[in-house]
């Protein structure tokens, strides 16, 4: 296994021990140490990470949120 996807797999294993399988702005805040609910919105936005409309809510794939952050951090 490639170093990037080891790095991918532990992100998602640690997220998905904290969030579950789906994470809400109010996570994504949390962990990308935001305190303004905007500003985590458009991170969302600049990541391009998808959202799934649960009822009245949005909520992201931790698995696909743990990989962008990856990306993001230059990890590979």
């Amino acid at each position: 296994m490639l170093p990037i996807y080891r790095d991918i797999r532990a992100k998602q294993e640690i997220m998905r021990d904290r969030y579950g399988g789906m994470m809400t702005i109010e996570n994504i805040m949390t962990e990308l140490g935001y305190k303004s609910r905007k500003s985590a919105v458009n991170a969302v936005k600049e990541l391009d990470i998808p959202a799934t409309r649960v009822g009245k809510m949005k909520k992201y794939e931790t698995d696909v949120v743990a990989k962008r952050l990856v990306e993001l951090r230059g990890m590979c």
